[in-house]
């Protein structure tokens, strides 16, 4: 990923220390990076003690500044706006990699240079299959080792094929997010095992099916970016065969905003099954605050990460003039595939790493916030898991 100027502006609220000591600490972290030319700071005077500031300039220089002035006693640091600006490619809405998401997570110019060991890691997307002739995908495609014309499985209405055409749109969507986040790494392979679509709607049996399958195939990591009225016995034993399988099981908290402690959903509420390799992910918006849609628990979510507004591949639900390769979409799906993708770049840069260790090194390197109510208490930081002794 080449480096990519950043905007991040935010409010400084001094509660015992006036707007000159908040500039002289601004200023003092800032430096080194202004020195270097890599960072322009504005700082605006509000109501004391209140100050808004701007950043622009290298992402990684921006988190920097912003992390440091964040622990300075007596600061609080709220409303943290980023964006990454950049022009689409002609005929396109949207920039794809979403920069404005991987930057908020310190992906961007942090991993840049990681391109993991090469070893096979598969990514399983338990959802509406994969557009597998997107050009941004077709290269990461898992493929049967009996048929290279296979790249993963249909589960519905009982019976099994591997017609993954994406007709609904929302798994090739994940399988760009997981992608982007991975940083496109060699050996990475997205295996659509589709389970609904635009006519057959999400189903226990079918899930639990496709959950099956992808666990025969021994991914490293499993990808459940959806939610069911009701579960079943049979869904339950299925993903306790997919935690046996030696995956991380990623799956989504759910967009009902309601507090899954106390009203678990399907399939997040089966996450206890292997608590210590299942991740439960709640949502962030541009403002790294729950979105109102996001489900949350202290006790049931693990960890949130960005779920607003995020580019990435796109189904082709047009053709001609109107067919455009990449989209927006919102919600935990969105969230837990940065989760997904940032464990598969975790596992293939270091193969040997377990499930536990890889769910160890995203809980423990999250950015806490005040405004997430998670076991964690932090939003994903994909810079500092990557490379843990690196100082934000």
């Amino acid at each position: 990923m080449s480096p990519q100027v950043v905007i991040r502006r935010f409010e400084v609220h001094g509660a015992e220390r006036d707007l000159d000591a908040i500039r002289d600490a601004l200023s003092t972290a800032a430096y080194p990076f202004t020195e270097r030319a890599e960072l322009k700071v504005d700082i605006t005077r509000h109501r004391s003690p209140v100050a808004s500031v701007q950043l622009t300039g290298s992402g990684p220089a921006a988190s920097a500044v912003r992390a440091s002035i964040a622990t300075t006693p007596g600061v609080r640091v709220v409303n943290d706006w980023l964006d990454a600006p950049a022009a689409p490619e002609p005929g396109e809405l949207y920039v794809y990699p979403d920069q404005r998401a991987l930057q908020r997570i310190e992906a961007g110019d942090c991993i840049g240079d990681e391109a993991g060991s090469g070893k096979r890691v598969i990514v399983a997307i338990i959802d509406s299959g994969i557009t597998i002739d997107h050009p941004d995908l077709a290269e990461h495609l898992w493929t049967d080792e009996r048929d290279p014309r296979v790249h993963g499985a249909r589960f519905m209405d009982g019976q099994q094929d591997s017609d993954v055409t994406d007709q609904d749109g929302h798994g090739t969507m994940l399988a760009g997010t997981i992608l982007a986040t991975a940083n496109r790494v060699r050996g990475l392979e997205l295996m659509a095992v589709k389970f609904f679509d635009v006519t057959t709607q999400p189903s226990a049996a079918n899930a639990a099916a496709a959950i099956r399958f992808a666990a025969s195939k021994r991914p490293a990591v499993i990808n459940l970016s959806f939610d069911l009225g009701i579960g079943s016995s049979d869904l339950r034993d299925a993903i306790r065969a997919a935690c046996a399988s030696d995956a991380l099981i990623v799956i989504a908290a759910g967009n009902t905003g309601s507090n899954n402690d106390k009203y678990p959903l399907v399939p997040a509420c089966y996450a206890d099954e292997c608590r210590d390799q299942a991740i439960v992910v709640m949502a962030t918006d541009w403002y790294d605050r729950k979105p109102i849609f996001s489900n949350f628990g202290g006790a049931s979510v693990d960890l949130a990460a960005p779920g607003v507004g995020i580019v990435s591949t796109r189904a082709p639900i047009a053709r001609g003039p109107e067919a455009r390769q990449y989209g927006r979409y919102s919600g935990t799906s969105a969230a837990a595939a940065h989760v997904s993708g940032a464990a598969a770049l975790l596992k293939s840069q270091d193969p040997r790493r377990t499930p536990q260790e890889i769910k160890r090194l995203l809980m423990d390197s999250v950015d806490q916030s005040p405004w997430l109510t998670c076991a964690s208490s932090g939003r994903l930081n994909l810079g500092r898991a990557v490379s843990p002794e690196r100082v934000s």
